[in-house]
């Protein structure tokens, strides 16, 4: 996987990493799903689980573009 790449859906095209070397957050929103890294992962525990649950959300919704302006 790409290192600029959402956890969540896969989208390949956000700026920067979600998380630095020592796992913090980089405060960008995915414009594919709208997850905000360091944010909407706080506390930091179950990661894994949280983007799962997250992706889910998201699919079940109709995996809508959540940005306006940054569409692929």
């Amino acid at each position: 996987m790409d290192k600029n790449t959402c956890p969540v859906c896969g989208y390949d095209g956000l700026y920067e990493p979600p998380y630095n070397e020592k796992g913090s957050g980089s405060y960008e929103i995915c414009p594919c799903c709208g997850f905000q890294f360091g944010y909407d992962d706080f506390p930091y525990e179950e990661r894994e689980q949280l983007f799962a649950q997250w992706r889910e959300r998201w699919k079940n919704g109709g995996k809508k573009w959540f940005s306006t302006v940054r569409r692929p």
